[in-house]
């Protein structure tokens, strides 16, 4: 049932439809994403993955491996996307949107209760990203 949670969240993070990511999440979640940040809660998580879908557009998920052992799934993809919005950085500052794509590999582990994500979390080199989006220099 995992891999088929991460595909419906990916697929409504994708098209932007947060009716679809809601339905993933159980109400008590708990994310993490790549800046270190953790979200609590199922409005949370849905405002954190809001403001990545507004800074970064035409998101494709191209899945690589599943492995799943009891409640818990790990996954290995590729994301593609443009950056085409602003990126609020943690201090308050914004960088503007390069309007660049790139192509990064990430690594979500998801566990699971009742068929519904628990607790999320994705990893990925956030240097190398900020390089292919043209926020750093290379």
């Amino acid at each position: 049932m995992s891999e088929q949670l991460m595909r419906k969240w990916t697929e409504g993070f994708a098209a932007a439809d947060w009716d679809k990511v809601a339905s993933t999440y159980a109400d008590d979640v708990i994310g993490s994403d790549p800046t270190g940040s953790t979200y609590e809660g199922k409005e949370a998580n849905l405002e954190n993955d809001k403001g990545w879908r507004s800074t970064f557009s035409n998101f494709n998920f191209d899945f690589k491996t599943f492995h799943t052992s009891g409640n818990t799934t790990a996954v290995e993809f590729e994301i593609t996307a443009t950056m085409t919005g602003e990126m609020q950085m943690p201090d308050g500052s914004k960088i503007p949107a390069t309007n660049k794509t790139y192509t990064m590999s990430a690594c979500g582990v998801m566990e699971t209760e009742n068929n519904l994500i628990k607790n999320n979390r994705i990893y990925m080199d956030m240097v190398s990203m900020m390089t292919g989006f043209g926020i750093m220099p290379s």
